[in-house]
């Protein structure tokens, strides 16, 4: 799966962009929601939009952006009691063509790790963990390539974090999807993701290496964009210590580093 902006007209700005399922793909910056609008197809400038080398087109836009599933930050069940009557309005909603709804929604859940049991419970009582779980469950009905998550460690605890990411792996592999992580938590993506995308006034700061990208630390601060804490240790240390540490993304490397060089 491949998404790709080719000259692409946003306002005075003009943006090229190609991103595969080959990586844990990071949105971050001022203007991230406006770029996940735009990728999902959600709202259209001047340019062109090609989804797996096919342009995007009038004709084949309502098919390809069945491609697309956007789990939003908290679980809207504003009208509904219980998990199933949730389900089956997502199916309804999304005009599905589901030959069994009832083995999909099952399919689904038990991708996620979700019990059938919880399809009688009510939608209040589960954690913040079993919320996103469903919310993950809820976007597989569709079988979509592509599955935009805003924010999607926020109210996690570090073991359902990991839990989770442990999943997304699973289902990124499994199955090939395209994972995408929307976020300005700037650790979460610095930890989780391999490629960065941030997106302000309309333009795309830089694009390309998660880890390559976070060390620019001057470059970071100059746009405005929060340096994770690991990064920004190291950078202290390395600017007024002059301790030659390694940019790591897990604490007990950066320790390794100091015994070795301290």
């Amino acid at each position: 799966m491949e998404i790709e902006l080719k000259d692409y007209r946003i306002k005075e700005n003009i943006v090229n962009l190609s991103i595969s399922n080959e990586n844990f793909i990071g949105i971050t910056g001022q203007d991230r929601h406006k770029l996940i609008e735009i990728l999902s197809l959600e709202i259209i400038f001047k340019g062109k939009i090609f989804v797996n080398n096919e342009e995007v087109t009038k004709n084949n836009l309502s098919q390809i952006k069945k491609f697309f599933s956007i789990i939003k930050e908290n679980l809207e069940y504003l009208y509904f009691d219980k998990v199933y009557e949730l389900m089956e309005y997502e199916i309804r909603r999304k005009n599905l063509k589901i030959k069994n709804p009832n083995k999909k929604i099952l399919d689904s859940l038990k991708i996620v790790s979700l019990n059938s049991n919880i399809l009688e419970r009510t939608i209040s009582t589960l954690s913040s963990s079993e919320k996103k779980l469903l919310q993950l469950a809820i976007s597989l009905l569709a079988n979509p390539e592509i599955i935009i998550i805003n924010e999607p460690f926020k109210y996690l605890d570090i073991k359902n974090e990991k839990k989770l990411l442990m999943l997304l792996q699973k289902i990124k592999e499994q199955y090939k999807k395209m994972i995408i992580f929307v976020s300005k938590d700037s650790t979460m993506l610095y930890k989780y993701t391999n490629k960065l995308i941030i997106f302000k006034n309309d333009q795309i700061v830089i694009d390309g290496n998660t880890q390559d990208i976070f060390q620019r630390v001057d470059f970071l601060k100059k746009n405005k964009i929060q340096i994770p804490e690991i990064v920004q240790f190291t950078y202290l240390a390395k600017k007024r210590k002059n301790v030659k540490l390694e940019y790591h993304k897990d604490i007990r490397d950066i320790i390794k580093d100091i015994y070795k060089h301290v």
